[in-house]
Formats: C-alpha cells, structure tokens, sequence
C-alpha cells in the first residue's frame, strides 16, 4: 500500500485536475588530473617540456540570424480563449460532470475519477483507488474540506482554502486576466511533446509557466508552486488530449511524473448541464466540523450563589429567681 505521502499527493493532482508534481534529478561530476613522476635516485626527474601547439586561425564569425520578438502576451491567452470555445460558449453552460481513469502505473494502483463543477464557483471530485478506498474533496462556494479514510474529514484553511476557491472557478479558463495581475511572454521551447509559447503569469507573490501550442493556441499546461496539507508542492501539468465537447474543447488526457512515479488521467464521458445542485452540499461528517462544540456540564457553568445562613433568633430572656419564702414563727421559735 502506497505511503500516506503519496497518496495525498495524488490528491492535490486531482483536487487541481490535470496538476502533476515535477521531479527534477541533479547530475554532479567530479574531473580527476594525474601527474607521472619517474624517480631515480631518490629524485624527481621533471617533466619534460612540450613546446605549445600553434594556434589554428580562427574561423570566419557567421552573424546571428535577428532576433524575432516574441508575441504579446495577451495576445496569446485571447487566441487560448478561442481555441477552447470562447466566453460566449462556456458562460452558456452552469455545469460539468467529468468521469475517467487515474492510474499510477509504478505501482500498481488504478482507480476512477468523477469531477464535478458548477457555476460560479463550485466543485466535487471523488477519486476511489481499488484496495484503498474513496478520497473526496470539494468546495461549497464558501467552505474547502476533503474526507477520506487516512486523513478524516477536515476543513480547509489558508493557502489551501485559497487555491481550492480559485479552481472553482467555473469560467477561469476564459477569463485569464481576471486569475493574473500581470502576464509576460518569456521564451518559446517544448512542452512536452508541444512546440509552444512561454508565458510567465504573476499575481502578487505567486507565480505561474503558462504554455500554449503555437499551431493551435491550445492551452498545453502550466507550472507552479501550490500549497497544500504537505506544504509547498511543485507542480506540473501537461494536457496531451483535447476533445470538443457541443462547442466547448477540453483535455481528456494528462500524463507526468510526480515523485519519479508516473500519473495518467482519462477522463472518458463528459456531460454539461447535468449536475443537481445537491451534489455541493457539504456531507454529514464535514457539517458536523463547523457546528460549535457543546459545552461541558461541568466547566464553564456559573456557580449558584449560596443563600445567607438565617440570623439566628435571640436567645430568650432568663427570669429571674423567686424571692426567698419567710421564715415561719415556729422556726422561730426552736432556736
């Protein structure tokens, strides 16, 4: 069974879809020189010097060919706009449902996905692993929380809580302006099998590779830093496959590395408008979460105050000794 790291790294790829974590490997190398020295009598016999070779002429300089600029930036995510359907057709549709395959073919695991999304800003994605169980997440429109039999139900906070609101965003994908403050284009090169642009997006301190296929403009992916449970995590994405869908183009297939294991995802039927509302309700262990916790009997009630003690009644008067009874005369009279 696949370390709890792993799997909760699988789960930031789906809680993002399509986002794979890049491994990169560093090669050193070490040059050794080797000096011979003959000894006679006890002596170092120096080493014999070889006159320097002359120099070659140097061959005639051939001139760079002129730099071509690179496209305008804004320029290539509105022609991305356009190859995936355009605003018009996207805010046209209020939902998605995506269903498919997630495979880690390292080590043996395969599973399904279902990915649900909704206007304006709502998701559900549910992932079962064969052997492991189910792993959901979701956003309600306010709250973040995943539940899963490794980690629980929890609620998500902070950066994570962040980045789970910004991908349900159902129109992010037509509206790149509005996702970054600013958008540069600064390279072309290989995206995976993809000549593409290079575009560097930032929005405050966060910073996004944004790559477009130069033939098609088609969005091929993207990298970035994202934080999650674990932290920061690198992450790559790589859309091989797009289909189109009543006019609207998605990517059907992604497949990269995370952690030097391989990562595939096909998403197999794809229905638009098909999704009940209910689907985003928060599940019963994630309410309980945010319900107040009850008070304990015994701590924090407040303490009845103690009724005074009753004065106590006076004591009763003492009355006083009879007089003394007289003498008789026939007392008297025996003395």
């Amino acid at each position: 069974m696949p370390s709890r790291a792993v799997l909760q790294g699988t789960l930031v790829i789906i809680e993002l879809p399509n986002r794979l974590v890049r491994s990169v490997t560093l090669l050193t190398c070490a040059m050794l020189s080797f000096v011979p020295l003959a000894a006679r009598g006890g002596q170092a016999t120096p080493p014999t010097t070889t006159p320097a070779p002359t120099p070659a002429p140097a061959a005639p300089t051939t001139p760079a060919p002129p730099t071509v600029p690179l496209p305008d930036a804004k320029e290539i995510l509105a022609k991305s706009v356009d190859a995936i359907g355009g605003r018009e057709a996207w805010s046209k549709r209020q939902s998605m449902e995506m269903k498919g395959t997630l495979e880690l073919p390292g080590q043996g695991i395969k599973g399904t996905i279902i990915a649900r999304t909704a206007q304006p800003n709502k998701m559900s994605t549910t992932i079962e692993l064969a052997g492991i169980g189910a792993f959901r997440t979701g956003f309600d429109g306010t709250t973040g929380w995943s539940s899963d039999k490794i980690s629980g139900a929890r609620l998500m906070l902070g950066k994570e809580l962040e980045t789970i609101a910004r991908e349900a965003d159902y129109l992010k994908d037509v509206d790149p302006l509005r996702r970054w403050e600013k958008v540069e284009t600064v390279g072309e090169g290989k995206f995976g099998n993809f000549d593409c642009w290079k575009v560097l997006a930032t929005k405050g301190e966060e910073k996004s590779t944004l790559w477009f296929e130069k033939s098609t403009s088609l969005p091929r992916g993207f990298e970035m830093i994202v934080d999650t449970q674990l932290g920061k995590l690198p992450v790559v994405t790589i859309f091989v496959e797009y289909k189109e869908f009543d006019g609207i183009k998605l990517p059907v297939r992604s497949e990269a590395s995370q952690a030097g294991q391989k990562i595939v995802t096909v998403y197999e039927t794809i229905t638009l408008d098909s999704v009940p509302p209910t689907t985003f309700d928060l599940p019963p262990e994630i309410k309980a979460l945010l319900e107040p916790e009850p008070a304990d009997e015994d701590e924090g009630a407040p303490t009845p105050p103690v009724a005074p003690a009753p004065p106590a009644a006076p004591a009763p008067p003492v009355a006083p000794a009879p007089p003394a009874a007289p003498k008789s005369n026939a007392m008297l009279a025996t003395r």
